[in-house]
């Protein structure tokens, strides 16, 4: 019998196959069949968001600069496309800006956008400066995003704003995140399988929302625990391996 199909979220774009959290990577992902997408947040010198998941530039671009020292125009001229991992073939490849992407966002109307406000950034400019960019740069997509971030303070205020459907990322499970996640409140919990208890996920007013998967045996296993949504840099592959029907116009 065939498993129950997750939701699956495209962890930074289909980034099995193209550089984390560029517009390539999401567009990949939705021509794959992805419908929701996850990307990070950083905010460089000048209070610009961009889509980055680590403050530095070693990962995505071969050196250790800063975001935090580099201007949103001088990060334009950088490239990211993961060059230890695709030499030279998305040498051409910028990191988006927030607003780049909520841009490209509202042009696809079937898609919505987990987008995480990183703890790094949060803690260099504060989490009213960060929660207020990330408002701002959104607008255009208005609706068809979601925050989440690690830093519950930083999604209370933006639930203070109106934004009501929020995403805690938690780096484990006890009683003491249950009453907070509850005093939130969070749709989801969002978590590193590897990191819960063994066994059936424990229940709450919560929907549980695991990473990074990346093979169906996996996927299988942490839905028969009650995952319903995952995760994943390999959205093609995995939705392939459920048996769903190819997207009309697939990679």
């Amino acid at each position: 019998m065939m498993a129950e199909i997750p939701t699956w979220v495209a962890h930074r774009g289909y980034a099995a196959h193209w550089p984390e959290n560029t517009l390539p990577a999401l567009e990949a992902a939705v021509a794959a069949g992805a419908r929701w997408v996850e990307i990070d947040v950083q905010v460089c010198a000048d209070g610009v968001p961009v889509l980055l998941h680590d403050p530095d530039l070693e990962r995505v671009a071969g050196h250790a600069a800063s975001v935090f020292g580099l201007t949103s125009a001088a990060l334009a001229s950088v490239p990211v496309g993961e060059p230890a991992r695709f030499g030279t073939r998305f040498a051409d490849v910028r990191a988006p800006t927030l607003a780049e992407f909520a841009t490209w966002l509202a042009g696809h109307a079937d898609v919505t956008a987990l987008v995480e406000m990183k703890v790094e950034s949060i803690e260099r400019f504060g989490r009213s400066a960060v929660v207020d960019a990330c408002l701002a740069a959104m607008a255009p997509a208005r609706g068809r995003w979601a925050p989440i971030s690690c830093d519950e303070e930083a999604l209370a205020l933006a639930g203070d704003t109106g934004m009501r459907t929020l995403g805690w990322v938690v780096r484990h499970f006890d009683e003491t995140v249950a009453a907070r996640a509850r005093n939130l409140p969070a749709r989801w919990l969002i978590c590193n399988h590897h990191r819960l208890p063994p066994g059936p996920l424990p229940r709450g007013p919560w929907e549980w929302m695991l990473y990074e998967i990346a093979d169906a045996a996996l996927a299988r296993e942490l839905v028969g625990r009650g995952a319903r949504w995952l995760e994943t840099m390999a959205i093609g592959e995995l939705r392939g391996a459920f048996g769903e029907p190819a997207p009309p116009h697939p990679v």
